[in-house]
């Protein structure tokens, strides 16, 4: 009787399918933000924008709040679908064709959303110099140079996090002199007499050289990036070709099921 009323293939499907779209219009909300003259780290292609109906110098990344939002449909589909499924007695009951149906349409949204951000990522031109200048603003490389205080003078990083706090508390870019300055307040030391140089300092500060150093596993470095692009095309080839082999294994007995019916 269960194995008659249960959908929970179709729940899981719809699971995967939500999870997938929340992280798609996260995707897609970074599209609508960076693409706005606020940011103006990226441009979106004419073919996946629009211009808006009152303001004729306003381009509008439709396609992008368009995918944001379909993912709210597809979580309406996996919500519907729970309930529908929810408190049904033991045995097929006809309640569960409706639940068919939730499972298609998030199937169809979900494919159509992927085709169409795939589109639009691989046509998007980036403002390279608008995003240089601002990864260097607001002292964001400051865990860097607390990082290397860290690995040069051994010092805890806990001191260290103190010690860049008051670095950039004033608002200046900081020289060696500074570091040593307040290091000496509340290390007791100078970083410079453990080894830490301007250059140590100025390569901290460089958000280019923030970026390479983190080419641990995960980390955002070219290498590493490129790695796991690597590894991720791989995945994929890899569940395409098991996808392929069931498609056929279902072919065959698809057709090993009609040729025994004709008999």
């Amino acid at each position: 009787m269960d194995a008659v009323s249960t959908r929970d293939f179709i729940l899981e499907v719809l699971s995967d399918l939500a999870i997938e779209m929340v992280n798609l219009s996260r995707l897609a909300e970074e599209l609508v933000l960076w693409s706005s003259s606020e940011f103006a780290y990226l441009e979106l292609d004419n073919l996946y924008a629009s211009t808006s109906s009152i303001m004729p110098q306003k381009k509008n990344p439709d396609t992008a709040e368009l995918a944001r939002a379909r993912a709210g449909s597809v979580m309406g589909s996996l919500v519907a679908a729970l309930a529908i499924c929810k408190a049904l007695p033991m045995s097929y009951n006809r309640d569960l064709q409706e639940v068919t149906a939730h499972l298609w349409r998030a199937v169809d949204w979900t494919a159509s959303t992927v085709r169409i951000l795939s589109g639009c990522l691989a046509s998007l031109k980036f403002n390279r110099d608008r995003l240089e200048k601002s990864a260097g603003e607001g002292f964001s490389t400051a865990t860097e140079i607390a990082d290397s205080l860290v690995r040069i003078t051994g010092m805890p990083f806990r001191t260290a996090h103190s010690i860049v706090g008051r670095i950039a508390a004033g608002g200046e870019r900081p020289q060696l002199d500074d570091v040593d300055r307040i290091a000496l307040e509340i290390a007791g030391f100078k970083a410079s007499e453990r080894g830490f140089s301007q250059q140590d300092l100025d390569i901290a500060l460089n958000p280019r050289s923030n970026v390479a150093v983190r080419a641990n596993t995960g980390g955002p470095a070219p290498q590493e990036t490129e790695r796991m692009i690597k590894d991720r095309e791989k995945g994929i080839a890899g569940a395409e070709e098991r996808l392929r082999q069931r498609r056929e294994h279902s072919r065959r007995a698809l057709a090993e099921l009609k040729s025994q019916s004709q008999c």
